[in-house]
């Protein structure tokens, strides 16, 4: 079966590089659209193709189609609403405190580790620990 040809599903836009294919995917799932791109990876992995290849289609269903469409046409001639930055919440609630400095006997095991197994260990810091209990004061 051809890739623009799939049951139930509608080609929208032909796109010829990656990073056009993966900006097109990000609107339209934001939107809340499925959408369905056969031979990403392909396109990924040997840009050079795409011209000879025709592409590749970006897909969404049949019933949903022309709303998708429109909303591609809109994100081209810069007709969306866009929210206000205002309504945000920007303020940083971060509780955990800095990693600590790894000592160089550390660093060292850690880089023996990455020659020996080609793996990097577990990463720390920002998720790896919990935060300080603010309650609790040290007793002097």
């Amino acid at each position: 079966m051809p890739l623009g040809h799939a049951p139930g599903l509608t080609r929208i836009a032909q796109v010829f590089g990656p990073s056009d294919a993966m900006l097109v995917v990000a609107a339209l799932e934001g939107a809340g659209f499925r959408v369905f791109v056969p031979g990403f990876h392909t396109l990924s992995n040997v840009q050079y193709l795409s011209v000879a290849l025709g592409g590749v289609p970006v897909m969404v269903e049949a019933s949903r189609a022309i709303e998708a469409a429109a909303f591609l046409d809109a994100l081209e001639t810069e007709q969306v609403e866009l929210l206000d930055p205002d309504t945000f919440d920007l303020t940083l609630e971060d509780d955990l405190p800095p990693p600590r400095p790894r000592s160089l006997l550390r660093r060292i095991v850690e880089s023996a580790f990455y020659l020996l197994t080609g793996t990097a260990p577990a990463l720390r810091g920002r998720y790896g620990r919990k935060p300080r209990d603010q309650s609790v004061s040290p007793m002097t």
